[in-house]
């Protein structure tokens, strides 16, 4: 309980104290109020906000992503490019009728008539080399 200190001040009861107290109190719930308001109009800006942060970091998360693929996806067109390169360059060496001779030559011992073809022992390391090679990338 609210113990009264006896004190020598008395309050006036007219209208004019009656009035000021009235609108002290008009000013306090006004007061209140506002700051209700303002901190309402925070915090839905403070969610907006933290909504739209959200969506631009996901974004440039993507974006990041989206550039390693790129620079992936160029580095394998380069290698594809290259590549291609050297089957165009097989194709046109194909296209030599005295290289592809050359060839059918010196790998599947092919001759022309009356000429005598030799097999010496490096020609097959090298073979048995290309056909291991060749079982081990398959």
């Amino acid at each position: 309980m609210k113990e009264e200190n006896p004190t020598n001040v008395s309050k006036l009861n007219n209208e004019y104290t009656h009035n000021k107290t009235l609108e002290s109190l008009r000013k306090r719930k006004q007061k209140r109020h506002m700051r209700r308001r303002i901190v309402g109009i925070l915090f839905v800006g403070g969610f907006f906000v933290s909504g739209f942060a959200i969506n631009i970091w996901t974004n440039t998360q993507t974006i990041s992503q989206m550039e390693e693929e790129k620079t992936e996806a160029r580095t394998e067109l380069k290698l594809v490019e290259k590549e291609q390169a050297e089957l165009n360059g097989q194709i046109k060496k194909l296209e030599n009728e005295d290289y592809v001779a050359k060839v059918a030559r010196s790998q599947y011992y092919l001759s022309k008539e009356n000429e005598i073809v030799f097999s010496l022992p490096e020609d097959n390391k090298a073979n048995e080399i290309e056909k291991t090679a060749d079982s081990e990338n398959e």
